[in-house]
């Protein structure tokens, strides 16, 4: 009978543990690419130096086909800068750069994430990019919020991500002070060259301050380190600003 029984009690045991979900295992390698339908433009890229533009962030025409008043705002900034007198760029007062200096200024890491319905995209220190694919609209002009990073509409065009950037804090467009108006529009367009090569096409029109559209085309670089993640950063105002001086 106690054969028997430790029979059961055996068989039992081995089913409760055939019911048992297997352990976990730790993912191979690491993926930010969780949209199958989507072209891959995900990884954690570096901007390549600028060519091709007197503009040291890329842009083009330059200068820049400012109508009056912007002009004479820009070259006030060039001028304050020259004296070290200069207080409205954002990079030196420790603030988020926005668009477009996120995609065509900055120089440290991006991390790009595709999941369907939005592409995520992370930068240290600085306020996540959320482009929405799933095709609701933008607010009403009167209903519109203005954020560092602006809102961002974005849809897949063959190969490529093409977005559009509206409602975008006025900051200026580049490190030199190049200004906008509230009429600023941005467009994107990103294309893998290939496994190594993202290009981002930028195109900024504003009716209001510039006689024609602005152009940039960014060149980024995968970076080799699948455990890089973005990370806070301190820095004081003024002083030499560096995410990378700063990473806690």
């Amino acid at each position: 009978m106690y054969g028997v029984l430790a029979t059961i009690l055996v068989g039992a045991v081995g089913m409760q543990a055939l019911a048992q979900p297997p352990a976990p295992r730790p993912p191979e390698h690491l993926s930010w690419y969780g949209d199958p339908s989507a072209p891959d433009i995900s990884g954690v890229w570096v901007r390549q130096p600028s060519t091709g533009s007197a503009s040291k962030e890329g842009w083009m025409p330059w200068p820049p086909p400012l109508k009056p008043a912007f002009a004479a705002k820009w070259t006030a900034r060039v001028e304050e800068a020259k004296a070290g007198t200069r207080t409205d760029d954002p990079i030196q007062a420790c603030l988020p750069p926005g668009m477009p200096r996120f995609m065509t200024g900055a120089k440290g890491p991006l991390l790009i994430l595709q999941t369907p319905g939005r592409v995520m995209m992370y930068r240290d220190g600085d306020p996540v990019r959320r482009i929405w694919l799933d095709g609701h609209p933008f607010p009403d002009a009167k209903d519109l919020e203005s954020f560092s990073n602006g809102n961002a509409r974005g849809r897949y065009d063959g190969r490529d991500l093409v977005t559009e950037v509206v409602g975008i804090k006025d900051q200026p467009i580049d490190g030199t002070g190049v200004p906008r108006s509230d009429d600023l529009k941005i467009t994107e367009r990103y294309h893998r060259v290939d496994a190594g090569t993202l290009r981002v096409e930028v195109t900024l029109t504003d009716p209001t301050a510039y006689d024609r559209p602005m152009t940039d085309t960014v060149i980024y670089k995968a970076l080799n380190d699948p455990s890089w993640e973005p990370k806070e950063f301190i820095c004081t105002p003024k002083t030499n600003y560096d995410p990378d001086a700063y990473i806690h």
